[in-house]
């Protein structure tokens, strides 16, 4: 295999680095210390990427024993847990291996040896936590699901992707991006390089937003002394304001000019079109889709399936996220 066959057959599909680049600005943005939102921040975008039943990170405490601090299983939120493991098990493979787990490897064996759910688990994918400066296997991010071959390779390297992210933002120290290069193998991902022009308008009107406030809240004492200062303050102030109005309206031009996205929705069909905005818009179940548009629910399947396919999606509810960057929210509702 070549080189560019390589690169294309490990690059990330256009939404999958939409995803991964929202997790990237979560990450990045987290309160030092605030383990919790980093944690959610991964389980997001994972559940953006495909169905997770269960998601949930560990952190080895020595040879045999490993913290769970977050762990939701079935939507619901579990309590921190602290569990011993075994030789044989899935956390001392990662731990001693420090390789990748998936379902496929031993049909479940190691998956099933360890915490249940109470549900059959027929795909499981986890990936290792390593220190960025000792390569050593600190913990573990797991995804599970109760339908089988859930977890494709995309998903895979996604997640581990998330993992090297997590560590990185855990040291809070920027210069382990390089050493973990994090961005060498995709620099589409890095969300602090703006893709193109309407993504540098929101940053620099973010940027902005955050001099008004403080502008604002800068209060001098009203006395003689200050006079120029409190002209100049006035004056930024209203300098501020002209430059957020401008950039929003640059910002609402790009996105009028911006037509590419729209080549996404040219394959679909006009009734497969009219199927994915009602799923998009109103939420429609396959039976209200066949009730409203007056056909059986088995086309309705046909047609849904069809729309996963040409939009590149594996799941119905990511089809929101995807018209919701082709057609603003308000066209959506307008057809």
């Amino acid at each position: 295999m070549t080189d560019a066959n390589a690169q294309s057959a490990d690059s990330f599909s256009p939404f999958a680095v939409s995803v991964l680049r929202a997790a990237d600005r979560r990450l990045r943005f987290c309160d030092r210390g605030d383990m919790m939102t980093r944690y959610a921040a991964c389980r997001a975008a994972m559940c953006a990427l495909t169905q997770v039943d269960t998601f949930y990170v560990g952190h080895y405490i020595g040879p045999t024993t490993l913290s769970i601090p977050y762990c939701v299983d079935n939507k619901q939120f579990l309590s921190a847990d602290v569990q011993q493991f075994g030789p044989n098990g899935l956390s001392e493979y990662i731990r001693s291996t420090g390789q990748p787990y998936r379902y496929q490897q031993d049909d479940g064996r190691r998956a099933r040896m360890g915490w249940s759910s109470g549900r059959p688990i027929l795909d499981v994918l986890v990936v290792p936590l390593r220190d960025p400066d000792s390569a050593e296997v600190i913990g573990m991010m797991c995804v599970e699901n109760s339908a089988p071959n859930t977890f494709v390779d995309e998903t895979a390297r996604a997640m581990e992707w998330l993992a090297r992210a997590l560590v990185w933002e855990m040291t809070q120290d920027r210069s382990f991006a390089d050493d973990l290069g994090l961005y060498e193998l995709y620099p589409e991902l890095d969300s602090t390089q703006p893709r193109d022009e309407a993504e540098m308008l929101r940053t620099l009107t973010a940027e902005l937003e955050r001099m008004r406030l403080a502008l604002h809240a800068i209060e001098l004492p009203d006395n003689g002394e200050l006079t120029e200062q409190r002209r100049a303050l006035d004056e930024a102030r209203t300098s501020g304001e002209r430059l957020h109005l401008r950039l929003a309206d640059a910002l609402q031009t790009v996105r009028m000019e911006q037509t590419t996205p729209k080549d996404i929705t040219a394959g679909l069909t006009t009734r497969e079109l009219e199927i994915a905005m009602l799923i998009a818009v109103d939420g429609l179940s396959n039976r209200q889709l066949a009730s409203r548009l007056f056909i059986s629910e088995k086309t309705v399947k046909v047609h849904v399936g069809n729309v996963l396919r040409k939009l590149g999606i594996a799941q119905r509810s990511a089809i929101p996220y995807v018209l919701g960057e082709i057609h603003p929210p308000a066209q959506l509702k307008g057809q």
